[in-house]
């Protein structure tokens, strides 16, 4: 969703800290911005990695904390921040 808009707002180039394996659509996942053709907007430069390490450490704690403004929020006491970070995968 993110990746579709950004190339409809005419956005030239986007630098971002991580890739998301399981839902990106920046290439991880699906290419909406390099892959799928457009009939009106073109793609866009994409480069991942950007700070990555302090990207994915800020997405995990935000994702171990309680949302307070959530209906039903799911009790993330069981969870543990991890701070290891795996070296990126290198593309071809």
């Amino acid at each position: 969703m993110c990746a579709s808009a950004l190339r409809q707002m005419g956005i030239k180039q986007v630098l971002f800290g991580c890739e998301n394996d399981r839902f990106g659509g920046c290439g991880s996942v699906l290419g909406v911005n390099s892959q799928l053709p457009h009939p009106t907007h073109s793609s866009y430069a994409a480069t991942s990695g950007y700070m990555r390490e302090e990207a994915i450490l800020i997405l995990r704690r935000f994702y171990i904390t309680e949302n307070s403004n959530a209906p039903m929020p799911k009790s993330k006491a069981n969870r543990v921040l991890k701070t290891e970070i795996k070296p990126a995968a290198l593309k071809p």
